[in-house]
């Protein structure tokens, strides 16, 4: 039989014939827990920049639920490397998860794109275009 631990290996000495090692897989929902996100950079109304040299698990998921939870916002994620693989063992870079998720990315080595400070001003001129074609309905 073969442990995740030596503590494990030890206490199955101990118990013997006693007990089974994980005979059963128990499911349960990990209740909601309420997070705080700070931007690093805040470019605009309702505009940020998040700056990573490394785009880790925690920070994947992280992202995903902010950006589901405040649809009204717009966020950039600006890599030191965007060419950088999520794992070791994964062809996905840092550039191709953000495609995939819907988050516009930078390669910091190329710079910050200019058109990520004019989101604001092309979300006003969206709405007032919105209006106006309502109004001529």
């Amino acid at each position: 039989m073969k442990y995740k631990s030596k503590f494990e290996q030890t206490v199955a000495k101990v118990l013997g014939k006693k007990a089974q090692y994980e005979p059963d897989k128990l499911k349960f929902v990990q209740p909601a827990i309420e997070r705080t996100y700070i931007p690093d950079w805040k470019i605009g109304k309702n505009v940020y920049i998040e700056t990573k040299g490394k785009l880790d698990l925690e920070t994947r998921k992280k992202m995903v639920w902010v950006k589901d939870q405040y649809p009204h916002c717009k966020f950039y994620m600006l890599f030191q490397n965007a060419f950088n693989r999520i794992t070791k063992r994964s062809n996905t870079t840092y550039a191709d998860w953000c495609e995939r998720n819907g988050i516009e990315w930078g390669h910091f080595p190329h710079g910050i794109p200019e058109h990520w400070f004019n989101v604001e001003e092309q979300q006003v001129v969206h709405q007032e275009t919105s209006r106006n074609r309502k109004r001529r309905s």
